[in-house]
């Protein structure tokens, strides 16, 4: 199984993974051969790509780090409580309590994966943006926060805080929220109200301990200073805003919205690099990059040699030198594996490009 891109998807290929909407509609079933209205379909969503089956990708098994059902259940919940009426009492003390318990779940999946490098592969919906970027923001998060040797409680919260970091937006204007265009000043700030509307909303309504509150108040603060909403900076800014941060970033620019495309995993590995020290915690990110690839497992990859490869295999200490699988330019060929860091024969050999 590996991942391609819509723009390279053809007619005939082979769904290798089921496609889930809204809601967690089933949209395509494994197995079925893709049809220029499947390709239509998707595009109108917003989906950047399918997995699929074929030679080139025999063998190679994708394991997410938290399986889809779950991850579809934790959007439904964020849904529902970011949905509900602000009548004096946001939302549901159910809802809430479904939230925590699907956060236990997603800690212990997260957990029984060992140091096991993460497999963050997942399908962007574009329409159901707000609540699954929630959801994957506070996998992401966890898995930062588990590396970092939190207790399971600790992380539970640290899921919460990441879940409803972007509640405030729910009280912000769409039209301001989905502006197509560049934001003037003014709309600007009215944005920038969604950190302190969401902690108040945490603190009074939902009635959440401080840490989570704190946790969506300061997510957009810079560890070099010059955020929003207080402008604070190293230290003064709690660990769990500091992971968040990240974590919203990252998932943030991967993802396509109506103002931006996405860019590809190892584009977004390289800014949140490019960052470390101003932008994010550099002790975060060191977390980060030994836990999150660039080149996710069914990844087609461009050699410098000139070959083509799908990643097969990522180590936490080489994370830029996967092990791939060599295209081969006949299917009676043996299949030839390379392991970028070990391989003495490979040192030569970089990744340009994907595809």
């Amino acid at each position: 199984m590996r991942f391609v891109t819509l723009e390279n998807c053809e007619e005939g290929m082979t769904v290798g993974k089921n496609i889930y909407g809204q809601n967690a509609m089933l949209l395509l079933r494994y197995g079925t051969k893709i049809k220029p209205s499947h390709l239509e379909s998707l595009r109108r969503l917003g989906y950047p790509g399918i997995y699929i089956d074929d030679e080139m990708s025999q063998g190679i098994d994708i394991e997410l780090t938290v399986d889809e059902a779950t991850r579809n259940k934790a959007g439904k919940a964020v849904q529902d409580l970011f949905t509900s009426k602000f009548n004096g009492t946001l939302g549901h003390e159910t809802t809430v309590k479904e939230i925590e318990s699907i956060l236990s779940e997603i800690v212990n999946q997260i957990t029984r994966g060992a140091d096991a490098v993460a497999n963050l592969a997942a399908l962007k919906i574009f329409d159901n943006y707000t609540y699954q970027h929630c959801v994957d923001v506070g996998v992401l998060s966890i898995i930062l926060g588990r590396a970092m040797g939190m207790t399971k409680s600790t992380l539970i919260d640290l899921g919460k805080a990441a879940f409803f970091h972007d509640l405030g937006k729910m009280f912000v204007l769409k039209s301001v929220l989905n502006k197509p265009s560049q934001l003037t000043p003014e709309e600007f700030d009215i944005i920038k109200t969604h950190s302190q509307l969401g902690y108040d909303a945490l603190l009074n309504d939902l009635k959440q301990p401080k840490v989570v509150a704190e946790g969506a108040l300061y997510h957009h603060e810079r560890h070099e200073g010059g955020g929003y909403p207080s402008g604070i900076a190293k230290d003064e800014i709690p660990v769990f805003a500091k992971i968040i941060a990240l974590a919203d970033a990252y998932d943030a620019i991967t993802t396509k919205r109506v103002y931006k495309k996405a860019l590809i995993a190892n584009e977004a590995y390289e800014f949140i690099m490019a960052n470390s020290g101003t932008h994010f915690c550099p002790d975060i990110v060191q977390v980060f990059v030994r836990k999150i690839p660039p080149f996710t497992v069914g990844t087609g990859v461009v050699l410098s040699n000139h070959t083509l490869a799908v990643v097969v295999q990522n180590k936490p200490s080489f994370m830029m030198r996967p092990v791939v699988k060599l295209v081969k330019q006949n299917p009676l060929d043996t299949d030839v594996y390379i392991d970028l860091a070990e391989d003495v024969d490979a040192r030569s050999i970089t990744i340009v490009g994907t595809m």
